[in-house]
C-alpha cells in the first residue's frame, strides 16, 4: 500500500514540479523585473482570479477522480459519463466565475489597483479561471486513469516553454505584461495536459458527449460537487480579504510585494502536497466502497505521516535557505524573509489536513469539509484583522495564516478521530 502510494505521487509530484515549477520560476522572474509594490499589484490580480477558482476546482477535480476511480473499478461501462459530468461541471462553473470576474473587472481594478487603467488587466485574469478549472479536472482524471506518468511527461517537455514565455513578459517591466505571460504559459500546460487524456479517449473509445451521462450521473455535482466546492469559497475568499487588508495598511504596496513573495514559496508546497494527497485519494475511496475502512483507516495515518515528514524537510530547508537566497538574488526582498519563514511554518500544519480533506471526500462528507474551512476563514481573518490592527505588517498576516492552519487541522483532526488512532479496532461497516 505504501509502495503504491509512494509510486503514484512520486509522478505526481514530478508532474507538479514540471509545471507549477516553471510557473514559480516565472514568478520570481517577475518579482525581479517588476520590484516589490508592482510584484504585490501583480499577485493580487493573480489571486483576485484564483478567488473565483482555486478550491472550487481543486474540489470538482478531487470529485472527478472518485467519480472516475470508482466507474473504471465497476467495469459496467461508465467512464464516458464519469468524464462527461467532470468536465461538463467544470466548464459550466468557469464560464460562471469568469463571467463575474469580467463584470467585476473595473471596480476591482479602481479598488485595489487604485487605478481604472488596469481594468483591461483584470478582466483578461478571467482566463485564468478557464485554466484553473480545466487544469484541476484533468489532474483528477489522470490519477483516476493511472496517466500520471504521461501527463508528467508532457509538463516537463512544455516547461522550458512554459518559463521562456513569463520571463519574456517579465522583461517588460510591466505588470500587464507579466500577467499576460502567466495566462499564455498556464493555457500551454492545459493544453499539453489535455493531449494526453484526449488520446487514452480515443484509444478506449471514450468520448465526451452530453448523452453519455444520465440524471443520475449529474446528481453527484449537487451530493457532492456542489457542497464541497462551495466549502472551498469559504477559503480563498478569506485569503484574498487578508492580501486586500494588508494592501491597505501603513506602506501597503511594499509590504504586500514582500508577503506575496513568501506566499509564493508557501503556495508551490502547497500545490505539491494537494498533488500527494491526490494521489491517496482513490486509494480511500475504492476501499470505502469495498467496504474497508480498516485499510481505508491504514492508508488515511500512512499518507499523513508521509506527506508531513516531506512537508517538514523541504519547508525546514526553504526556511534556513532563504536569508542566503534573498541576500544573493533579491535584496529588495529582505523584507520577506520572515514572513516567509512564518508561511512555511503554516505549511507544514497544512499538510495532515490535505489528506483529511481527501478523506471527507472520499467518504462523501462534504460537511467537514465546510466545517473546516469555515474554521480558517474565520480565524485567518480575525488574526490577520489583529495583526494588521498591531501593525506588525506583513509578518502579522504570516503568522495568522499559521494560526488559521493549526485551527483548520485540529478541526478536521477532531472530525477523523477515531481513523487516526494508530489502534482503532478494524471495521469493514460502512
Amino acid at each position: 500500500m505504501m509502495r503504491r502510494l509512494i509510486g503514484t505521487a512520486s509522478l505526481s509530484a514530478v508532474s507538479a514540479m514540471a509545471s507549477r515549477g516553471a510557473l514559480f520560476a516565472g514568478v520570481l522572474a517577475a518579482a525581479h523585473y517588476l520590484g516589490p509594490a508592482a510584484f504585490g499589484q501583480f499577485t493580487l490580480i493573480q489571486t483576485t482570479a484564483l478567488l473565483f477558482t482555486t478550491f472550487c476546482a481543486l474540489s470538482l477535480g478531487q470529485m472527478a477522480t472518485k467519480i472516475v476511480a470508482e466507474a473504471v473499478a465497476s467495469g459496467e461501462g461508465r467512464v464516458s459519463a464519469a468524464l462527461t459530468v467532470s468536465y461538463g461541471s467544470a466548464l459550466l462553473a468557469s464560464l460562471v466565475f469568469a463571467a463575474l470576474l469580467l463584470a467585476c473587472s473595473y471596480p476591482l481594478a479602481v479598488k485595489l489597483g487604485g487605478s481604472g487603467d488596469l481594468a483591461v488587466v483584470y478582466a483578461s485574469s478571467s482566463l485564468l479561471v478557464l485554466t484553473g478549472f480545466v487544469g484541476a479536472i484533468q489532474n483528477g482524471v489522470a490519477l483516476a486513469l493511472h496517466k500520471v506518468k504521461q501527463q508528467a511527461v508532457a509538463n516537463l517537455l512544455t516547461a522550458p516553454v512554459v518559463f521562456a514565455i513569463m520571463w519574456g513578459a517579465a522583461t517588460q517591466r510591466d505588470i500587464g505584461w507579466a500577467v499576460y505571460g502567466s495566462i499564455a504559459a498556464q493555457w500551454l500546460i492545459v493544453l499539453g495536459q489535455e493531449r494526453v487524456l484526449r488520446r487514452y479517449r480515443r484509444e478506449h473509445g471514450e468520448r465526451l458527449a452530453w448523452s453519455a451521462a444520465t440524471r443520475e450521473d449529474w446528481a453527484v455535482v449537487w451530493r457532492l460537487g456542489l457542497p464541497s466546492s462551495l466549502s472551498g469559497l469559504l477559503t480563498m475568499p478569506a485569503i484574498w480579504l487578508s492580501m486586500a487588508m494588508l494592501a491597505h495598511s501603513a506602506h501597503g504596496d511594499a509590504e504586500l510585494g514582500h508577503f506575496a513573495l513568501g506566499n509564493q514559496a508557501r503556495s508551490i508546497l502547497l500545490f505539491g502536497m494537494g498533488v500527494v494527497a491526490n494521489a491517496a485519494l482513490p486509494m480511500l475511496s475504492a476501499a470505502i466502497v469495498r467496504g474497508a475502512r480498516d485499510e481505508a483507516a491504514a492508508t488515511l495515518r500512512q499518507s499523513i505521516a508521509l506527506l508531513v515528514v516531506v512537508t517538514a524537510c523541504i519547508a525546514g530547508v526553504l526556511a534556513m535557505a532563504a536569508p542566503i537566497a534573498v541576500a544573493r538574488f533579491a535584496p529588495a526582498y529582505a523584507e520577506a524573509i520572515v514572513p516567509l519563514q512564518w508561511l512555511l511554518l503554516s505549511a507544514v500544519a497544512t499538510a495532515p489536513t490535505t489528506i483529511l480533506m481527501r478523506k471527507a471526500t472520499a467518504d462523501g462528507r462534504p460537511g467537514v469539509l465546510l466545517i473546516g474551512n469555515a474554521a480558517f476563514a474565520a480565524s485567518l481573518i480575525g488574526a490577520a484583522a489583529l495583526a494588521l490592527k498591531l501593525g506588525a505588517g506583513a509578518t502579522g498576516v504570516a503568522i495568522a495564516y499559521a494560526i488559521a492552519s493549526s485551527v483548520q487541522l485540529i478541526v478536521f483532526a477532531t472530525c477523523n478521530r477515531r481513523e487516526l488512532r494508530w489502534s482503532a479496532a478494524p471495521s469493514n461497516t460502512r
